[in-house]
């Protein structure tokens, strides 16, 4: 014994060594969004470091559920009256069903979410005694969200030496461009599927960069907590990322140039290996086997079903009693379902439901959803051939960029109150096995792909802990102005001498011509 205690000190003493203290910063303000920053926590705290969740809350509901399993050190935040009532009124998203979304619309989105980050950034600087409790942790890294760069002045307070970026979503251009990725004008993702010609997509979205770049998401500083003469310049801090995390596959998403800084880790929250050999419970396990075929409806956690308005809700019922051999299992948050759906024996109505234990039994056909980046990934992983009825935001590029992959269809919101093109919809990922052969391929590629999420996450967050800053990563094209890293300057230099060349020959004939003219003359 006295042999082995040595042995079983310096093993202690050495994964105390390796081991980091993180800080995870993720204010609640989207359920998805919150359970994508818990997972990373637990993913870091499984690997033996100290991890701190720190969980401000902007929307109230959030508060009472938790986001981690292994993680316990969970720190959270109350809201100022002020970021409560904004809070309260994101969760107002009954109009989404009906509203509409353009390009007029990003001024008003930046400035609303502008007053979210700078509240939340109020918050933060008031409560400095707590602040203080954080710092004497010594964290090692610092893992936050681009689009809460409140954050910055947060890691200049605590000393933390570094940090990460992490995004929830695919893609956002702002940090992205910070970071010095190229966002090209002259490339849509999912052109091809959209039936307006190339020149306008391509006006359309050069102004939507335009409009994004100079009404960013980000206020264009923060005052520091210690010194209130100090600005915090949001953009420029943000390129001293060691490494931003993005939630996006490259076996999924649109091929793309990205910058060694974008580690990819899409499908990092989505255990497939547990989730199939694990059993679903008694009372979803009796509904699966009512019918030959079963199909699940949900719209997510922050767009309701009950939301919608009827107008939808008789016309998904009606598509759906036009299928006597399938059981639609429907997300629906109410009791008003006799009003629209009486008498209807295939619709089984749930408040909640476990989505991915569904997902990944065989027993399910399909999935129709809206199209949210976790039900995206969830779908993908487990192989289930989808309708995609995207509501807002991001779910738009999502919805094309699976349907690309062929195991998918989608549908305007707006084309709910019509049943025939929702039975339509139902019918061809229900009966067409093209659609499910293209989504098992699919999931198939997830599955086996050379470097799993998981391990490319931890191994850079490991790195970023360990090295801190690394310049070397950051490119020399975030420091070239707009001439020269368009070409400008070279284009301009161009001209300039196409035009003296030209001048050149235009002088040089005028010349010759003389000359030639003058020596008849002569003779």
């Amino acid at each position: 014994m006295n042999l082995i205690l040595p042995y079983l000190v310096l093993l202690i003493l050495i994964t105390d060594i390796n081991s980091y203290n993180i800080l995870v910063f993720c204010p609640l303000f989207g359920h998805s969004h919150s359970t994508y920053f818990g997972k990373l926590a637990d993913i870091l705290t499984e690997a033996g470091h100290s991890v701190t969740l720190f969980t401000p809350a902007i929307i109230d509901e959030f508060r009472n559920h938790s986001y981690t399993k292994l993680t316990k050190d969970v720190i959270h935040l109350d809201p100022s009256p002020k970021l409560k009532s904004i809070g309260d009124l994101i969760a107002g998203n009954g109009r989404y069903w009906k509203q509409e979304f353009s390009i007029l619309e990003i001024p008003q989105s930046a400035r609303f979410f502008q007053s979210v980050t700078g509240e939340l950034h109020n918050v933060l600087s008031s409560n400095l005694p707590l602040l203080d409790k954080l710092k004497k942790k010594k964290f090692d890294l610092f893992i936050f969200e681009s689009i809460f760069t409140c954050a910055l002045p947060l890691i200049d307070y605590l000393e933390i030496p570094a940090f990460t970026v992490a995004q929830s979503i695919t893609f956002e251009s702002s940090s992205m461009r910070a970071m010095g990725e190229p966002v090209m004008p002259s490339y849509i993702p999912g052109c091809n599927r959209i039936q307006i010609p190339m020149i306008l997509l391509k006006f359309l979205n050069t102004a939507i960069q335009v409009l994004q770049h100079y009404f960013n998401y980000s206020p264009e500083y923060y005052l520091s907590y210690d010194n209130p003469n100090k600005r915090i310049h949001s953009m420029e801090r943000l390129s001293d990322a060691s490494f931003v995390f993005t939630n996006s596959n490259p076996y999924l998403d649109f091929p793309r140039a990205i910058v060694s800084k974008n580690v990819q880790i899409g499908g990092i929250s989505v255990d497939t290996e547990n989730l199939k050999i694990g059993k679903i419970s008694g009372e979803w396990d009796q509904v699966l086997n009512l019918r030959p075929k079963s199909f699940l409806i949900a719209f997510g956690s922050v767009i309701l079903s009950k939301d919608m308005s009827f107008e939808y809700k008789v016309s998904l019922a009606r598509a759906m009693k036009q299928f006597s051999d399938v059981t639609f299992i429907w997300k629906y948050e109410d009791n008003d379902t006799d009003s629209f759906a009486k008498g209807i024996k295939n619709i089984h109505f749930s408040k909640w439901i476990p989505q991915r234990e569904l997902l990944a039994d065989p027993r399910l056909s399909a999935f129709m959803t809206h199209g949210g980046l976790g039900s995206v990934n969830e779908v993908s992983y487990l192989g289930k051939p989808n309708v995609m009825c995207p509501i807002m935001g991001d779910q738009m590029r999502n919805a094309k960029m699976l349907a690309r992959h062929n195991g998918s269809v989608e549908i305007s919101k707006h084309s709910l109150g019509n049943s025939k093109i929702v039975e339509e919809a139902f019918r061809k990922v229900i009966y067409d096995q093209s659609y499910t052969i293209a989504a098992k391929r699919l999931a198939e590629h997830l599955q086996n792909q050379p470097v799993k999420p998981k391990y490319s996450f931890l191994k850079h967050a490991e790195f970023a802990a360990r090295f801190g800053k690394l310049p070397s990563l950051d490119p020399y094209s975030r420091q070239m102005g707009f001439s020269e890293y368009f070409l400008l300057d070279l284009l301009f230099i161009s001209i300039c001498l196409i035009f003296l060349l030209c001048l050149s020959l235009y002088f040089l004939a005028k010349v010759a011509l003389r000359f030639f003219r003058s020596k008849p003359k002569t003779e």
